[in-house]
């Protein structure tokens, strides 16, 4: 056992004497911070704690910085749909889930954040892919529905290329950001690839040097996040945003 793995058992342990099981709780710390949702200490500890992909959180709030349109792709849980909905100035709020019970997660957790009744906030069960076929939809297909700039966040467990690549045209568009996951260092090298085609700049978010002691225990080759944004979003005024090492342009 790793002494991450053995900080975070004894941490989890303290706190599920006190509390078990999944329950609407209020998140006192970091990027969610008074955001309610359903948390099961046992495996989202870090959410409440504010740590989980932490890394990311200066650059989700710079980039949905005058956000008229928020996309979360593999969306999961739907922190991220909450912090689009609740935090954010977003008009329309979209989120792609292709999991039946994720998405009753998702509902679950906004019933517990009434928020603005003329935000539109829809939740697509269906997977964003390359082409728009076996019930898939593409990032083009969705480009008369945005409102810009817009923000887009994406976590689909290796298929960022193939959703890159069915937004070709949205790619050319101003005012779109993008922050990626990335699952393989080649996946994140394509990705790369991609928008600098497109006349973005890109940045590499490494992980925290304290990820040894609290580490957020992915599997696979490499996992960590691209933040991408044109130089002329006048928006982000670029000078001010993060500079994490390991970063291009």
């Amino acid at each position: 056992m790793t002494r991450g793995s053995a900080f975070n058992r004894f941490l989890k342990n303290r706190v599920l004497r006190l509390s078990k099981g999944r329950k609407a709780r209020t998140v006192p710390l970091g990027l969610y911070r008074g955001i309610r949702m359903e948390i099961d200490f046992s495996h989202q500890f870090q959410y409440y704690l504010g740590l989980w992909e932490a890394e990311t959180h200066p650059w989700l709030r710079r980039l949905s910085r005058g956000v008229n349109t928020a996309v979360d792709i593999g969306a999961a849980r739907g922190e991220h749909t909450l912090y689009f909905a609740v935090k954010t100035g977003a008009r329309k709020v979209y989120a792609f889930e292709p999991s039946a019970g994720l998405c009753r997660r998702i509902r679950e957790n906004l019933a517990l954040n009434p928020g603005d009744a003329d935000r539109e906030v829809v939740i697509f069960q269906q997977f964003v892919g390359e082409t728009a076929e076996g019930g898939r939809v593409t990032l083009d297909s969705l480009r008369d529905r945005m409102e810009f700039p817009c923000l887009i966040k994406m976590d689909i467990d290796g298929g960022e290329v193939e959703a890159l690549r069915g937004g070709r045209e949205l790619l050319k568009s101003s005012g779109v950001r993008w922050l990626i996951e990335t699952h393989s260092l080649d996946l994140e090298k394509v990705c790369i690839e991609l928008l600098s085609e497109s006349g973005y700049i890109t940045r590499i978010i490494p992980n925290a040097w304290w990820r040894i002691v609290v580490p957020e225990q992915r599997h696979g080759e490499i996992n960590r996040w691209l933040a991408a944004y044109r130089a002329d979003d006048h928006w982000l005024r670029p000078g001010r945003l993060p500079r994490p090492e390991g970063s291009r342009e």
